[in-house]
């Protein structure tokens, strides 16, 4: 077995052991993603498709590194992974604080993902946190979502706060229950190319939208605003690409200091080292190709 296999098999056993990884009934952090993927949850069905796993794994791991370091402070009174249920709903909250009446919520993302942070279904996540304590007799009075980004430092980490607000669980409530009520299994919201890696119900069950398929009309006003800002950022690029290429040309052939102290200077660098293919293809008859991983390229027009 390569090593790989062996850290991957020993990750997941470890995983699927945990209560949370056992739990069969739909979980509060599934609300506002795929309706098709919660009807399927909803319906029982079981999920045959083998996902990628490792993201999810580290952010296990750092859930767990956390509760043991904030297990071993002294400073008040908390409870840890606290399992909270209500009218059939069950959440497990990662920190509550009960002296101000706070909940928090750890989420692990990548720097990239900093700038959507949060989205609709985090808020409705953490805000069903502070709805099924607050079911339970618990003073809710703050919930905070605080993204890790696996990628960045400890000055990158970012927190959102807002006020308890029981109408956005609400919200997310109505969300769970136009589920439940459908009668059609919804269609897919997410591509197949990444429905195959993340979601336990690709395959026979689900097919993920193909790219013929229209695209639907997004009201999430975070999407909305990422997307207009986007394409703000890129007509940006263009036109400071463009005044550097002009600065550039002015600055031809020039050498120097100007008197802020900035300093002007050209030096000649080699070219960049390739494999002659043509040379490669006489001496073998073929010229060896190494496939890539694939990735994942946004368009946004």
């Amino acid at each position: 077995m390569e090593i790989n296999e062996m850290l991957m098999k020993a990750l997941t056993s470890y995983d699927n052991n945990r209560a949370r990884s056992m739990q069969k009934e739909l979980g509060v952090s599934s609300i506002g993603g795929c309706r098709r993927s919660v009807y399927f949850t909803l319906n029982g069905e079981q999920k045959t498709n083998e996902t990628l796993k490792l993201p999810a794994l580290m952010g296990t791991a750092i859930h767990k590194m956390i509760e043991e370091a904030i297990t071993e402070t002294t400073w008040g009174e908390y409870q840890l992974e606290l399992e909270v249920e209500f009218d059939g709903l069950k959440g497990h909250v990662d920190l509550y604080i009960p002296e101000v009446g706070a909940v928090v919520d750890w989420k692990t993302t990548k720097m990239k993902g900093l700038s959507y942070f949060p989205s609709t279904q985090q808020r409705w996540q953490v805000q069903l946190y502070g709805y099924l304590l607050s079911k339970n007799g618990q003073e809710v009075k703050t919930v905070s979502l605080v993204a890790i980004p696996r990628d960045g430092d400890e000055r990158s980490i970012k927190v959102h706060t807002e006020n308890y607000d029981e109408a956005i669980a609400l919200e997310a409530l109505a969300w769970l229950e136009d589920v439940k009520e459908r009668v059609e299994v919804p269609e897919p919201e997410n591509y197949a190319n990444f429905c195959s890696l993340y979601c336990g119900y690709y395959g026979e069950l689900c097919g993920g939208k193909g790219k013929a398929q229209a695209v639907e009309s997004i009201n999430d006003v975070v999407i909305i605003s990422a997307a207009e800002r986007y394409i703000e950022v890129s007509k940006q690029i263009k036109e400071l690409e463009l005044e550097k290429d002009s600065a550039k040309e002015a600055l031809e052939n020039i050498d120097g200091v100007i008197p802020s102290g900035i300093k002007i200077s050209w030096a000649t660098v080699n070219g960049r080292t390739s494999v002659d293919e043509l040379e490669v293809e006489k001496l073998l008859g073929y010229v060896p190709k190494k496939q890539g991983e694939p990735s994942m390229r946004l368009t946004v027009k």
